[in-house]
C-alpha cells in the first residue's frame, strides 16, 4: 500500500515509483530490473550508484569489495583526500542504463570506489560534520558580504569526514572568487569547492575547486 502524503504528487505517491523507491525524490530512478536473476555472475554490473544529501546529489562507484549491497545500504567511498558516507540508491544492470544515460564509461580508470558498508564510527563522524553545515551557511554568505561579491551561498555540503566542503551559490553572472576560497579554506580549515547553481548555470556546473 502506498503513502497518502507526498510533497511531489497532490494524493500521494501510491507506491508508483515514489516514496518506496527513495523518499519522494525526483532524480529516482525505478529499478524494474531488480528481480531479473543475473545471468552471468562474471558479467554482472559492479557499479553502484549512490545517493548525497537526501538524494539532490548522486555518483557511481566500482564495487571493488566482496560484498553486496542493496538500496538503502548506508556506505562509505572514496572522496577528497579521505572518505564520504552515501546511501546506495541503485545496483545491478539499471546502473549500467544510468550510467549510458550519463554518458559514464563503466571501465573509467578514474572511477572512485566503493570502500566499505559504512561502519558506526564513520556514521557518527557523518552525523558530526553535517551538524556544522548550517553554521557554515550563515559564516560563508557573511564572509562573501564582507569581500562585496554579487552572489549568495544557497547551501555547504561538508564531505563526511570534514576534509572538503562545496559551497553551491547562486549569481547572475561569473564571479572571481579567488579570495574568497583563500578565506573560506583558512576560515573552514578545509578544501574547497565552489559549484554555480540557478537559472543560468545547470545545476552543479563546476567552476573551481582548489585545495588548501
Amino acid at each position: 500500500m502506498g503513502c497518502g502524503s507526498c510533497g511531489i504528487k497532490p494524493n500521494g505517491c501510491k507506491s508508483n515509483g515514489g516514496c518506496n523507491t527513495g523518499s519522494c525524490n525526483r532524480l529516482n530512478a525505478y529499478d524494474w530490473l531488480y528481480n531479473m536473476p543475473v545471468a552471468d555472475i562474471d558479467s554482472s554490473c559492479r557499479v553502484i550508484e549512490v545517493s548525497f544529501n537526501n538524494g539532490s546529489r548522486k555518483d557511481f562507484f566500482r564495487n571493488v569489495t566482496l560484498q553486496q549491497f542493496e538500496k538503502g545500504d548506508m556506505v562509505s567511498v572514496e572522496g577528497v583526500s579521505g572518505f564520504d558516507v552515501g546511501e546506495v540508491s541503485l545496483t545491478g544492470e539499471i546502473v549500467r542504463l544510468q550510467m549510458k544515460k550519463r554518458n559514464v564509461k563503466e571501465e573509467n580508470p578514474e572511477m572512485k570506489k566503493l570502500l566499505r558498508r559504512s561502519s558506526d564510527r564513520d556514521i557518527e563522524i557523518w552525523k558530526q560534520n553535517k551538524a556544522r553545515e548550517p553554521q557554515a551557511i550563515i559564516r560563508s554568505r557573511a564572509i562573501a558580504k564582507q569581500l562585496k561579491l554579487e552572489m549568495k551561498i544557497s547551501e555547504v555540503e561538508m564531505q563526511a569526514d570534514g576534509r572538503k566542503a562545496t559551497f553551491f551559490y547562486i549569481a547572475d553572472g561569473r564571479v572571481d572568487f579567488r579570495e574568497l576560497i583563500k578565506v573560506y579554506a583558512g576560515e573552514f580549515k578545509l578544501k574547497v569547492e565552489m559549484r554555480q547553481i540557478g537559472a543560468r548555470q545547470d545545476d552543479g556546473e563546476l567552476f573551481a575547486a582548489v585545495t588548501r
